[in-house]
């Protein structure tokens, strides 16, 4: 059976490109622009992977941290990844502290994600 994956980014191109990427590679792929409905969508659905962003929407900050917590508490099966452009030092060790898999830094060859996001799959 092909992975599901769930998308979280307040940036509906990035949603357009990553959907059409992992569906190309025949996953089945959500996507969602805020932070509650890609909650919601956890409480009713399974998904082999999470690809968050870090802010997901105009002034949020760090909102992503939050949400992979809350990920974390309601799905421990699933892999997650933070994908953002606010990489940092201080990003990466909250991320993994929240539950985070990785953390991959925008911009990142599509590739690199799908790898990442195989390889934290491989571990649950």
């Amino acid at each position: 059976m092909s992975p599901r994956l769930l998308v979280l980014d307040d940036d509906t191109a990035i949603l357009a490109l990553l959907r059409s990427y992992f569906a190309g590679l025949g996953w089945r792929v959500d996507v969602c622009a805020d932070a509650s409905g890609g909650l919601e969508l956890l409480e009713s659905h399974s998904f082999d992977a999470v690809i968050c962003d870090l802010h997901l929407g105009p002034g949020s900050k760090g909102e992503g941290i939050d949400v992979i917590s809350r990920m974390r508490q309601r799905r421990a099966d699933a892999a997650v990844l933070l994908f953002t452009a606010a990489f940092g030092e201080g990003v990466r060790v909250a991320a993994l502290r929240a539950g985070a898999d990785d953390v991959i830094g925008k911009p990142a060859p599509l590739a690199r994600l799908r790898d990442a996001a195989l390889r934290a799959m491989k571990k649950q």
